[in-house]
């Protein structure tokens, strides 16, 4: 006899139709807002809601462990069509990026803020659902032997719990700091200033550049003259070579300098730039001839050297290879502490991550200012639990694994 949709138990078909319910549920949820996403509550209200929901799968196991809902959400279908659903508005985070779109329906449905919108809000809760039942099943009563299950299980469970109702509590934010000033002010994703409980003092910064870099141009139209399609760019420190048909040598460079009268001479002052005296030899004709460049700063204007009707060399303005800040960070309890931020180095403080963010691009290394980033996320460390127990829970299912395999091969022989 064949069975009837939603006649216990249930399967797939069920399965999928919850999960189409939920797309259309978080669709039609979207649109009556107008768009707005799902607001997680900061702490201690997500708190509350973790142990809530923790409470009602508990109670739900304990006592109505046996009713066809709660044998669903244990189920394998149930698994399946979760995971299908988690794993498709994952793919659509990659698919469609999430930023405002152009298209009215896009941010009316909220699938250019996925991790916002009720439609992942429902996914999760759904996932999380099946995954917490699940575990539980393998929980209560506690058997040695599914020790492994369990921690791989609740390591995952953890860790999507702690990072979906603590993205509340993440704070990201940029402070911009000036050399001999204290600065307890930074700017959050919407620009709004946000005082903190701690301030940062920009002692130095400090930026170390690659030697520059040459390049031929159409000084008529002012583009990169191409060779074989592609444009050519050499740094000085591998001069002589060829641009174009000109050979490029360098009789002389100057870190910094000034241009006075007809030529550059060493200058030790802020905005002085690079500067190259260049013998530029034509290889149809065999003529050459001497000149100067400079990439220019927010002071001086660069300088090309014409070689002939139409094209001149030119320097680019010289790439950061490293820049740092040597700032103090201080409380108000006094304690103060002394570090040097370097891009991809953060340091860590009371709960916060300082990264060497940014500085003021146009000034290069004479720019007084500095961009650090400011990160707390007070949930990472239940984070990183979760995952450390997932990694030592998937860690004994491969020895559980082979020992079967290996018990297998045993009774083989």
């Amino acid at each position: 006899m064949k069975r009837k949709t939603w006649q216990a138990p249930w399967s797939y078909r069920e399965g999928i139709v919850i999960a189409s319910g939920l797309v259309l549920i978080g669709f039609a949820m979207q649109l009556t807002l107008h768009g707005r996403g799902i607001q997680i509550p900061e702490w201690p209200g997500n708190l509350y809601l973790a142990l809530s929901f923790s409470g009602i799968l508990a109670l739900l196991h304990l006592f109505y462990r046996n009713s066809g809902v709660v044998k669903w959400f244990r189920s394998v279908p149930a698994a399946v069509t979760s995971v299908a659903l988690y794993c498709g508005l994952a793919i659509l985070m990659g698919v469609i990026p999430q930023t405002k779109s152009s298209s009215g329906f896009i941010n009316a449905i909220g699938l250019n803020s996925l991790t916002s919108s009720w439609l992942f809000a429902q996914a999760n809760l759904y996932f999380l659902s099946c995954l917490g039942m699940a575990t539980l099943k393998r929980l209560v009563p506690f058997k040695v032997k599914n020790l492994g299950y369990i921690l791989n299980h609740l390591g995952l469970w953890l860790t999507l719990v702690a990072a979906s109702l603590g993205s509340s509590d993440l704070q990201r934010l940029s402070m911009a700091c000036y050399e001999g000033k204290v600065e307890w002010r930074a700017k959050n994703e919407n620009g709004r200033l946000v005082e903190l409980p701690l301030a940062i003092e920009l002692k130095d910064f400090k930026l170390e550049e690659y030697p520059p870099k040459i390049t031929l141009i159409d000084h008529n139209s002012g583009k990169i003259v191409l060779q074989n399609k592609r444009s050519q760019y050499f740094s000085l420190a591998d001069a002589p070579c060829m641009l174009g048909n000109y050979r490029v040598e360098v009789e002389k460079y100057l870190p910094e300098s000034g241009y006075i009268g007809e030529r550059f001479e060493p200058v030790n002052e802020i905005g002085a730039p690079p500067a190259a005296l260049l013998k530029v030899t034509d290889t149809t004709n065999g003529q050459s001839s001497s000149g100067w460049i400079s990439s220019g700063s927010f002071l001086q204007q660069p300088f090309a050297f014409k070689v002939g009707d139409p094209y001149s060399l030119v320097m680019l303005p010289p790439e950061p290879k490293k820049f740092q800040s040597d700032i103090r960070v201080l409380f108000p309890d006094g304690e103060q502490y002394t570090t040097t931020l370097e891009v991809n180095k953060p340091f860590s403080i009371h709960g916060w991550k300082l990264y060497q963010l940014s500085y003021d691009v146009e000034k290069g290394r004479w720019s007084e200012l500095s961009v650090i980033e400011l990160v707390r996320d007070p949930w990472l460390p239940a984070v990183y639990i979760g995952v450390f127990l997932l990694l030592v829970g998937t860690l004994f299912l491969l020895r559980d694994g082979a020992a079967i395999k290996k018990g297998v091969h045993h009774d083989l022989d």
